[in-house]
């Protein structure tokens, strides 16, 4: 089984003033029966490249869970990551904030969204424009308007138009603003994306978002 690398989202007590690293178990069950060994890492690990050193994990995700900001800890941990997957060339996949937390690494912006919490909505690919019903539980959109031009959008939310997905045009890494372990039962459509995305990135873009076979990959 490929190892796949998972960030956990903090949580802190103030009770017991402690602070805690969580992930959900769903998150863990969804990979492992794509055929990935998943494999956690604390935040603890100010240098998460270090640990990673000798593990030979194969995919990163990162996963959701709270706003960017609220635990400076973890930005700057997942920025590494990201940083660590560029220079190693290991598939990157960022699930709601994990997707956020990408355009943050490429300069872009967020800004506050309504009606995108607990809520379904329909989603369109912008080049093939099949589409999609996804959950939703975010409270920020990414801005368009300052979206960094090496990030190419593929899924848009069919009624705002907000960015739901997109993609490197060089680097191995995705972003997804919703939840596939989140779903009582995993969709094809988020099998197909996870599995050929980690498994094989350049037959996926080609087959899934890009029109003109050669255009820059």
């Amino acid at each position: 089984m490929k190892k796949i690398l998972i960030t956990q989202a903090i949580h802190f007590d103030k009770k017991r003033n402690t602070y805690y690293d969580y992930v959900d178990i769903r998150l863990i069950k969804t990979f492992y029966r794509l055929g990935f060994k998943p494999i956690t890492i604390s935040n603890f690990f100010n240098e998460p490249e270090k640990y990673l050193k000798d593990l030979k994990v194969e995919g990163i995700i990162l996963s959701g869970g709270s706003d960017i900001g609220k635990f400076p800890l973890r930005d700057r941990n997942e920025i590494k990551l990201i940083s660590f997957a560029i220079k190693k060339k290991i598939p990157l996949i960022g699930i709601c904030r994990g997707m956020q937390i990408v355009n943050k690494y490429f300069k872009g912006k967020l800004v506050k969204i309504d009606g995108h919490v607990k809520k379904k909505h329909l989603i369109e690919n912008l080049v093939f424009k099949n589409k999609a019903v996804v959950n939703s539980y975010h409270n920020y959109a990414i801005d368009k308007k300052k979206l960094n031009r090496d990030l190419k959008p593929i899924f848009m939310c069919k009624k705002d138009r907000s960015i739901e997905a997109f993609i490197h045009i060089q680097e191995s890494i995705l972003g997804i603003m919703w939840h596939p372990e989140r779903e009582k039962k995993l969709k094809n459509f988020d099998k197909q994306i996870i599995q050929q995305f980690i498994l094989k990135t350049k037959k996926f873009r080609k087959k899934l978002f890009f029109k003109d076979k050669n255009e820059k990959i």
